[in-house]
């Protein structure tokens, strides 16, 4: 079991690394596009692509987000709770969030092999096929679910589940 969830967080950390390499690309598109009004031009690339990516940097980072404890959550009722009943309604939550993860992937699996099967492209200039970009994303959903049933297993088996200083220098923590 300690292989399988290393494995995971290791697909995590790339999932992580695409993203940001992402975020330096959509960075270096907008200053393109900047650069060009300037000299009252523009490219039209720029914009799609810059959509793209944000659609792809916040599907790869969901899963990174969820395994360093970044992402959204309420706590307010779980806090109150004795600590075995917040786990297992923690174990819960991560059932239901599995599910429904589970649910966006089939959905993108299937708009992605359908723009894939269909040779689908973009309707602007540049004709992108669009299994590319949707690809990205279905990256990014298989990724938070397999880090989803991570913090599930880790959850239910009273491993440690988040990492809250996993980016802190050692001297930090």
């Amino acid at each position: 079991m300690a292989r399988f969830l290393t494995l995971i967080d290791r697909l995590s950390r790339l999932a992580e690394l695409a993203a940001v390499v992402l975020i330096f690309g959509y960075c270096a598109l907008m200053l393109t596009e900047v650069v060009a009004r300037a000299q009252a031009k523009s490219f039209s690339f720029t914009w799609e692509f810059s959509q793209y990516a944000m659609a792809a940097i916040f599907a790869l980072a969901s899963g990174s987000a969820l395994r360093t404890a970044v992402h959204v959550r309420i706590t307010l009722v779980t806090e109150k709770l004795p600590e075995n009943l917040g786990k297992w309604i923690d174990v819960l939550a991560n059932l239901a969030a599995l599910v429904i993860v589970a649910t966006i992937v089939l959905a993108m699996w299937t708009k992605t092999s359908t723009s894939f099967e269909r040779n689908t492209l973009a309707t602007s200039v540049t004709k992108t096929p669009l299994w590319v970009p949707q690809a990205l994303v279905l990256w990014g959903f298989a990724q938070l679910w397999l880090d989803l049933l991570a913090r599930l297993i880790r959850r239910a088996t009273g491993r440690t589940y988040e990492w809250r200083s996993a980016d802190k220098e050692q001297a930090d923590v």
